[in-house]
């Protein structure tokens, strides 16, 4: 931890501002040591990471996930997919506009899995803080970028951030948000801490039709309950499923749409086919073995995976005073920008 962090940083349980206890010192980093607020709880720092919330999750999905893919997006094909994917959702298109948008500006990856957007951000000049409730993914993302001048990280929960309010002026929340409690709970915690004037950017899945919702929540009712290795063993089953209806190499083509199935009219890949219409089994032959095996147990394994349509979206953010200048809704989910036009 860079003792800059501290000018950011306020108590989660009391809002006061925190002071240092350091005990140990690295090349400019506190190794190890004590934030302790006004009324004296105390937040440990280890291994360089200041930790807001050690007990705040009992769903080891996302620790035992991130403990396994901490470079994820970091090098290969990964690297480049995954920023295109997130430049083009949320409608800046080029790195060079994104830092246009951001370059100098304060920045909250909330929920920054193994920092693969931290690094982004951080390589368009904003001064990012990186939080994730899963240490081994705030440890991965400190491992990664935690060295930049322009980049913290703690371990913290997202809907109960260690910030005063309106600290950012950009706060990114991708692919978290359906995986907390309470969707618009947590979309409104990150908001408290947005400025006048700043953006909230989020992705959250996006309702599918009734045979996949019908497949998505008898698979999960089961897997959920699962261990993690136990869902893992599943989810490889399924990558093979996945794989082997890629390679029939084949299309289906429908002549007309069948509405009240949610099922769309022209030709589509056979596993595509199947994944967005009847049950997730992905497959990207882009990526590794693994990956594709993860990117399936990230779906069937989180206590919490809720999926939302593009009506919910808009009046969440209508409702936290965040004005839409962006909705881009496709198969999976629905990424939404919002400027935040006043308190909420």
């Amino acid at each position: 931890m860079k003792t800059s962090l501290l000018r950011f940083l306020r108590s989660p349980v009391d809002g006061s501002e925190l002071r240092l206890e350091c005990r140990e010192e690295r090349d400019g980093e506190v190794v190890e040591g004590t934030l302790l607020d006004e009324s004296g709880t105390p937040f440990p720092i280890r291994e360089g990471l200041p930790l807001f919330a050690e007990d705040a999750s009992d769903d080891p999905t996302f620790a035992y996930k991130w403990s396994i893919l901490g470079r994820y997006g970091h090098e290969g094909p990964s690297k480049r997919t995954r920023r295109d994917w997130y430049l083009q959702r949320f409608g800046f298109g080029t790195e060079e506009a994104l830092a246009d948008s951001i370059g100098g500006k304060a920045v909250l990856d909330a929920g920054c899995g193994s920092g693969v957007d931290t690094r982004m951000f951080a390589d368009c000049g904003a001064h990012v803080i990186a939080a994730d409730l899963a240490q081994p993914a705030a440890a991965a993302t400190y491992a990664q970028v935690g060295d930049r001048d322009n980049v913290h990280v703690i371990q913290a929960d997202i809907r109960k951030l260690p910030f005063a309010p309106e600290s950012f002026d950009y706060i990114s929340s991708d692919q978290v948000l359906h995986h907390t409690p309470d969707t618009f709970e947590s979309l409104a915690a990150i908001r408290r801490h947005v400025r006048k004037g700043g953006r909230v950017a989020a992705y959250v899945y996006r309702r599918k039709g009734p045979i996949r919702e019908f497949a998505d929540d008898f698979i999960r009712s089961q897997t959920t309950i699962m261990s993690a290795d136990e869902c893992m063993a599943f989810s490889r089953s399924i990558t093979e499923l996945g794989r082997a209806l890629t390679e029939v190499n084949a299309e289906v083509n429908l002549t007309e749409a069948i509405p009240l199935l949610g099922i769309g009219a022209g030709a589509q890949d056979v596993q595509r086919f199947f994944y967005w219409n009847v049950m997730k089994c992905f497959w990207n032959p882009d990526y590794d073995y693994d990956l594709n095996v993860l990117v399936n147990f990230d779906w069937y394994h989180p206590k919490f995976a809720y999926r939302h349509t593009p009506d919910e979206v808009r009046k969440w953010f209508e409702r936290l005073g965040l004005e839409l200048e962006r909705l881009h809704v496709d198969e999976p989910g629905i990424s939404a920008v919002g400027r935040a036009s006043g308190n909420s």
